[in-house]
């Protein structure tokens, strides 16, 4: 896998400096094929049925597929990564699955390496990509989508307390997040922005919500969704991309209660329904909340 960023190998490979005249223009223009023009990129149907990503008069990527789309062409990369090209540009973003996973981990996740000696005096690293939860259908899904995007299965590790950690030991794995700035920190998160559509952002905030996130009723009356984090940064840009989405999230407030610091904003009253229809929760906790607070909303619009 390496450790480069994917975002920047397609800069080097397609985007920087003059490309090569591959002289296969001239050539497919007196074949029938399926042309589209976004921007300065075009793509190109060959007879084979493969698709060229072109700008100017050089190939420069040639996919098996594409998903195309209003606006856009979607083309599959790896570690489930798409690239979009559309009239704005080209841009690498997270298939839906990916966005989940980085939501998992920026909330209740970490991604680091440590050095140690080993017996033989030689320096050692060990990478890891960790999800912690005691919710086992969480763990669950961490596992479904380290197999499907990098076809690695996670150890687990069990506490008394019934804390659960799964752990993906894997170097290339510990660099592809890092490259997106996933965890930056043991509290620290940022929100990859430039890397998510609009599905990407309700699928990153779904997995962070799933982590760390609340959604109960309070006193019996009002339905109450927040979000929580030690990291008032990392809250921004998820308030960020929840407005982009067409929320209006309340402000970010402080909360000492718990004996430390950490930062909440909630989500209207009038927006939980919303909130609940487009973003949602993987936590079983979360989602019979839900199923609660729609029971007591039906059994009130009977009464009238």
């Amino acid at each position: 896998m390496g450790g480069g960023s994917a975002v920047r190998q397609y800069e080097r490979r397609f985007l920087q400096g003059e490309p090569e005249d591959t002289g296969r223009k001239d050539e497919c223009e007196e074949a029938p094929q399926k042309e589209r023009s976004l921007g300065e990129y075009e793509v190109r149907e060959t007879e084979s049925g493969e698709c060229e990503l072109i700008k100017g008069t050089a190939v420069i990527g040639v996919f098996s597929e594409a998903r195309i789309e209003e606006g856009r062409i979607l083309f599959p990369l790896s570690h489930g990564m798409l690239l979009e090209v559309s009239n704005e540009g080209v841009r690498e973003i997270a298939a839906p699955d990916k966005a989940v996973l980085f939501g998992l981990i920026s909330s209740d996740g970490s991604n680091a390496y440590h050095q140690k000696i080993n017996s033989k005096g030689r320096r050692h690293t060990d990478y890891s990509a960790r999800f912690y939860s005691k919710d086992r259908a969480l763990i669950e899904l961490f596992d479904k989508l380290s197999e499907k995007i990098y076809d690695l299965a996670p150890y687990h590790y069990e506490r008394k307390d019934g804390l659960i950690t799964a752990a993906i030991y894997s170097k290339g794995v510990f660099y592809d997040l890092s490259d997106y700035d996933v965890k930056i920190g043991a509290y620290e998160f940022k929100v990859p922005q430039e890397h998510l559509d609009h599905e990407g952002k309700r699928a990153y905030l779904k997995g962070f919500f799933s982590g760390d996130g609340s959604a109960c009723i309070v006193r019996g009356k009002r339905f109450q969704v927040r979000f929580y984090s030690r990291c008032k940064e990392g809250l921004d840009g998820l308030r960020q991309i929840l407005i982009d989405l067409g929320f209006h999230p309340y402000e970010i407030e402080k909360d000492e209660r718990s004996g430390y610091i950490r930062y909440y904003f909630s989500i209207p009253a009038r927006e939980c329904e919303k909130f609940m229809d487009e973003i949602g929760s993987f936590k079983p906790g979360h989602i019979e909340a839900f199923r609660e607070y729609r029971r007591l909303k039906g059994e009130k619009d009977e009464r009238g």
